[in-house]
């Protein structure tokens, strides 16, 4: 393929399509507990972490009875593996004594039913020779565009961003080729499914499905609204919607990417079954 501007958006390995660009590492660490486990809470629970006048541990309940508690900023050495980053012995140790702070009735280990991590890349702006520059904590989580020749590498930012970091890419694209629209209309364009809250007050569809598809629920309900595993509240609709609508081609797409399932292992292994079979069906 040939192309006059390649984008590399290749997040914690960006540095190896563009070794100019110098990364740090960091790895963000959840622990998933049953939320019957603190109470049922209905607001986020936030704990300084000790030492720190920055950071923070919170507990942050979730659709279907879950409390995500979060999050770490532990730097990672050496270049980003193949394999999923897993939660250290440390991290979890840390997340659960700092909640443990403040509940009458502490948590541990064996209240943990699911962990997930992923990594930050961080791009450091001193020069070649420097040193690390601090701690991952201390680094811009600011995006950074860089060209190499026709390849512009966009690493850094934040998921609350990336709509944003996705239209400066694009016009730093649009300015380099000489054509096109003069400014990206990202910042016009509704997500598929938003709506004002008037509009969404009218949809016909359970709440939950509304705040996650929008004007989609409807749709999504019509495609299935039995449970993919007891006592969780995704439905097979969910499943079929992302082969149809959200690109999803593997069993891992259903369960880890489009869903939350897979974030409870047992869970997971239930819901395996139903999932390849959607996908078979849909695709």
């Amino acid at each position: 393929m040939r192309a006059g501007v390649v984008v590399n958006a290749t997040g914690a390995w960006a540095q190896r399509l563009a070794p100019g660009v110098r990364l740090v590492l960091s790895r963000g660490s959840h622990l998933v507990v049953p939320a019957a486990r603190l109470g049922a809470p209905t607001a986020a629970l936030t704990v300084p972490l000790p030492g720190s006048r920055t950071r923070f541990v919170v507990a942050l309940p979730q659709p279907g009875g879950l409390v995500h508690l979060g999050i770490t900023d532990e730097p990672v050495a050496g270049p980003a593996s193949e394999d999923d980053p897993v939660p250290s012995d440390a991290e979890v140790a840390q997340l659960l004594a700092t909640v443990n702070r403040v509940l009458a009735r502490p948590l541990d280990r064996s209240d943990v039913v699911g962990a997930y991590a992923g990594l930050r890349p961080l791009a450091q702006s001193a020069p070649a020779g420097d040193g690390p520059g601090g701690a991952p904590v201390d680094l811009s989580r600011r995006p950074l565009l860089a060209w190499d020749g026709p390849v512009l590498t966009v690493v850094g930012g934040k998921l609350t961003t990336y709509r944003s970091t996705a239209a400066q890419a694009v016009d730093a694209v649009v300015t380099r080729l000489g054509r096109g629209a003069v400014r990206s209309p990202t910042a016009r364009l509704p997500l598929v499914g938003a709506a004002p809250g008037r509009a969404l007050a009218r949809v016909d569809a359970a709440a939950r499905l509304v705040r996650r598809y929008g004007t989609e629920a409807t749709v999504v309900a019509g495609l299935g609204e039995e449970p993919v595993v007891d006592g969780r509240p995704e439905t097979v609709g969910e499943l079929r919607f992302a082969v149809r609508a959200e690109g999803a081609r593997t069993v891992d797409d259903l369960l880890d990417r489009r869903t939350r399932i897979g974030l409870v292992p047992t869970d997971r292994e239930r819901a395996v079954p139903l999932a390849a079979a959607v996908l078979a069906a849909e695709s």
